[in-house]
């Protein structure tokens, strides 16, 4: 069986190579370039000539899509630059995918998070197995979700055995300036997909079960100010959601602003003409 690996990528000049790298075992690389204004897509050209330049907009998921339909392999790969994946457990995903009487359409593998360079099961995005490897007929797309994004179309799943090596590394969020980067980048698409018929309410609830996660579940703040920072690191995108959300639908901001600019403006050419007057 053929495998292929998909990506989504905008100004990834820095990462993107490693990454590529790291996919030379599949045969072949289909990426959606979201018009990169740095050397991103020169240096994908050097591992594949399947890219496909697209307008850039924040709603991630048609980008799935597009990505999804240049692949003419059975078996996908989903990666993101911000992936490394290790040489045996390619070779182990190679293994299970040619084997005709593997009975199973999506392979969930190690998967170890860093998110400011810490990885630890205290931490709130921790994550041991991640299904990144499945058939294409059985993925699907939620195109009124962002990260909720994708699904499978199936119940057959097969889980690696965990490993704290041979996994896929995602380096997430090297610097809180990034961080901040991609939040805004997924949070205009949280509120453009945050369905208008829910009530602005229901946006608080993933504030509390983040709380729930950090202090609870995961109990974050043991790892001292280490897990404090991530815990607000954590919460602070489910806070900025709600604000955006909020924005979309009840902020008159622009508005308001305009009107006491004119008011104002106006004010000064009255004290001015009576000025001169």
């Amino acid at each position: 069986m053929t495998i292929s690996a998909i990506m989504i990528v905008y100004n990834e000049q820095r990462r993107i190579e490693a990454t590529l790298r790291c996919l030379t075992w599949c045969d072949e690389i289909a990426i959606t370039d979201k018009q990169s204004t740095d050397h991103t897509r020169e240096i994908a050209q050097r591992y594949t000539n399947k890219i496909i330049q697209v307008p850039w907009q924040d709603f991630r998921p048609a980008e799935i899509q597009i990505a999804l339909d240049q692949a003419t392999s059975e078996w996908i790969v989903f990666a993101t630059a911000s992936d490394l994946i290790h040489p045996k457990l390619a070779a182990q995903i190679r293994e299970l995918t040619e084997r005709i009487d593997f009975p199973y359409d999506v392979i969930h593998v190690p998967f170890r998070r860093y998110v400011l360079g810490l990885e630890t099961h205290r931490s709130p995005w921790y994550s041991d197995l991640r299904p990144i490897v499945f058939r294409k007929q059985v993925f699907r797309i939620r195109r009124d979700s962002v990260h909720g994004a994708t699904s499978f179309a199936t119940d057959r799943h097969f889980k690696m055995p965990d490993s704290n090596k041979y996994c896929m590394y995602h380096l997430a969020h090297e610097t809180m300036e990034s961080m901040m980067d991609r939040h805004i980048r997924y949070l205009k698409a949280e509120a453009q997909t945050f369905p208008p018929q829910i009530p602005l309410r229901k946006a608080f609830n993933p504030i509390l079960r983040s709380a729930f996660d950090v202090v609870v579940r995961r109990k974050t703040w043991l790892m001292g100010w280490d897990g404090v920072a991530l815990a607000m690191a954590y919460m602070s995108y489910w806070m900025l959601r709600l604000v955006y959300i909020w924005e979309r639908r009840r902020s008159h901001a622009p508005e308001t602003y305009r009107n006491i600019r004119e008011s104002i403006l106006q004010g000064w050419e009255q004290a001015g003409a009576t000025k001169h007057g």
